[in-house]
This record gives structure tokens, C-alpha cells and sequence, in this order.
């Protein structure tokens, strides 16, 4: 999982970790509904975190008025995002 830090501007941030999901590379997605690529999200909040593969959802289950998490989500390039580093 990748992980970024988005803002609000105003007082409200959040770390997201991103992680592409594909079922060509994990076969067992592929019985849990994913047919295709796609980018999985979770949000942590100061209470829980927040996970989906759809931004508008994610952004509803998130306390408060979160808009503007979906704007921000889509303009992530997970390509630039850090990736952890690799244990030796």
C-alpha cells in the first residue's frame, strides 16, 4: 500500500493509503467480485479507518461534510504516491 497525506485546506486532514488491486496477480480477488484493475482507498480517520474501491462511498462514510475527499482521491497519481520500503 501506498500512502499520501490530502487536505482540506481549512482544518481537516487525512492519511490515505492507496493500493492497486488486480486479479491477474491475486487470483483470489477475483471470487471476492473484482474483474478487472482498479485502486483500493482507506482513509484513516482519528476514529476508525475507511476503506473502498469507490470514492463517492468512502467520502459518505467519512465524518462531516468530506466532498472534497473525492476530488482529491481523483487526482492522485498512485504512480507518485511513497510505497514502502522493501524489508532486506
Amino acid at each position: 500500500m501506498r500512502f499520501t497525506r490530502i487536505a482540506d485546506g481549512e482544518a481537516t486532514a487525512y492519511t490515505v493509503g492507496v493500493e492497486r488491486l488486480d486479479p491477474d496477480d491475486d487470483p483470489e480477488l477475483e471470487p471476492a467480485g473484482y474483474h478487472s484493475p482498479q485502486l483500493l482507498y482507506a482513509v484513516m480517520t482519528p476514529g476508525a479507518v475507511v476503506a473502498d474501491y469507490d470514492v463517492h462511498r468512502l467520502a459518505r462514510n467519512l465524518p462531516g461534510d468530506a466532498s472534497w475527499v473525492t476530488a482529491e482521491l481523483r487526482d492522485l497519481d498512485y504512480d507518485e504516491l511513497d510505497a514502502p520500503e522493501a524489508d532486506p
